[in-house]
Order: C-alpha cells, then structure tokens, then sequence
C-alpha cells in the first residue's frame, strides 16, 4: 500500500508500507507526523493511523534552538521573575569603558572594549534571559568613546607642542 507523509516543512513524501516501518525506526516519521493513504478520509497523525507501530516507547523531540530555549524558560512559571546572574566580564566592560571615559587613559577603553567584546559573545550563548548582552554594549561603546577621547586629547596637545616649539624657533 502506497502512504504519504507530510515532513516538517509541510513537503508531501510517498513512501510503500515496508518503508514506512524503517521511517519510523529512523525517526524521520513520528507518531505526530501527519500521513494519508487511500483508506483515510483526510490526513492524520501517524500515531493514529498505525498505532502499533508506536508502542515501543517515547518519542524524543527535535532540539531546541538557543532562541527556543529562551522562550522556554520564560514560559516556565517563576522562570521570567528569577533574576538573571550578572556576567562580571560585562560589568567589567562598562566600568573600565567608564573610567577610560573619565580618565582619558587608554588602556582602560582598551580593556572595556576587549571585555565588551567578550561580554556580547557570552551574552549570545546563554539560554535564559538576561542584561549582560546590554552590560557589555555599553562597555563597548564607552570603550571607543573613550579611545575617541584619547586621540582628541593626543592631538590637541601635539598641536599645542608642535605651536610652542615653532613660536620659540621663529622667537630666536
């Protein structure tokens, strides 16, 4: 007998009875995949049409994305009002892009940066929800402000000594 099964992306397959079997060993049909033969009125899941099939035990679902995850863990009851654990690299980003800000010392917006850089990839990679992927944008940008700062300030006073050197040259 000839059977159809619709895969996840909705794509109708025909299988023969025999293959099915294999299909389903595989986990490529489960017993929620939706499938049709001449003897059914409309498409149903294949735990319905072949429940025999499916009594050896529990089908696993597909993983779950990172995004899916997230999601996840926010429907959990209690899951959103838990307060996320602060990432200390992306506290470290904003506090040493802050002081490079205020300190004009390069290093410091060096280091904000590196750890802002840092911060967003862990930020990216975690499952729940959390502000650390903000922590360290901010620490990013305060990074680079403060560098912006630093040249600003290395080129105002390299002006001012190159102005007072040539002033003492042409006063000679």
């Amino acid at each position: 007998m000839q059977w159809f099964y619709a895969d996840s992306d909705n794509q109708q397959h025909s299988v023969e009875e025999a293959d099915l079997r294999n299909l389903i060993e595989t986990g490529v049909v489960t017993s929620t995949t939706l499938v049709w033969n001449e003897s059914l009125p409309d498409w149903i899941p294949a735990g319905e049409a072949l429940p025999d099939k499916f009594e050896g035990g529990p089908v696993m679902p597909p993983a779950m994305t990172s995004s899916q995850a997230k999601q996840a863990i926010t429907a959990i009851p209690g899951g959103a009002g838990q307060k996320p654990a602060a990432d200390a690299v992306s506290i470290c980003a904003l506090v040493f892009g802050i002081l490079g800000i205020f300190t004009c010392i390069p290093f410091l917006s060096l280091a904000g940066i590196i750890c802002g850089h840092i911060g967003r990839k862990r930020a990216r990679l975690e499952t729940g929800p959390s502000s650390n992927g903000g922590l360290a944008l901010g620490g990013m940008i305060t990074g680079y402000i403060g560098m912006v700062f630093f040249l600003i300030f290395v080129l105002v006073y390299g002006a001012i000594i190159v102005a007072a050197i040539a002033s003492e040259s042409a006063g000679s």
